[in-house]
């Protein structure tokens, strides 16, 4: 478990990567665009994008941040099935003391596995966990591991 010194929010336990369903979110998501629209859109090539349209393959947090940039869903939606599709339409405050936690998390997994992100990658998903430290009350290490697994 990871301490915080100011904010005491977590990752909810029950928040975990759906690979079963994500195939037809992101159908959803791709909202009737054709799939090399939407995937050059995404940035991501067609054949990659149709795999994971197949269940076949799934992205890494960097390419399911740039999905539901390009389609406008929200994240927590598109990689759970939990929640809204829609994504709030709020001003986004940063809270430091969480920026900060949030960042020693993705830190000591990456040393944990060895392993290195390049700076795009690590603003990407340390954007992602964010987002879904928001939510809750304590950070828990393992869906972070998982999450710096699936980026690396």
């Amino acid at each position: 478990m990871i301490k915080k010194t100011h904010s005491d929010r977590q990752l909810p336990t029950s928040l975990q990567w759906d690979g079963k369903g994500f195939p037809d979110r992101l159908q959803r998501a791709k909202a009737g665009m054709s799939t090399n629209a939407f995937a050059q859109k995404c940035g991501i090539s067609e054949s990659i994008f149709r795999k994971y349209l197949a269940g076949i393959s799934v992205p890494g947090a960097d390419k399911l941040v740039d999905i539901a940039r390009a389609s406008g869903v929200s994240l927590v939606w598109l990689a759970t099935g939990q929640g809204s599709a829609d994504v709030p339409n709020e001003p986004c405050q940063v809270n430091g003391a969480l920026l900060e936690t949030v960042i020693e998390a993705v830190e000591a997994a990456l040393e944990q596995i060895n392993g290195v992100l390049t700076p795009a990658k690590k603003a990407k998903l340390v954007t992602v966990l964010y987002g879904l430290y928001q939510t809750e009350e304590e950070a828990h290490m393992a869906p972070v591991l998982e999450l710096v697994k699936l980026a690396v």
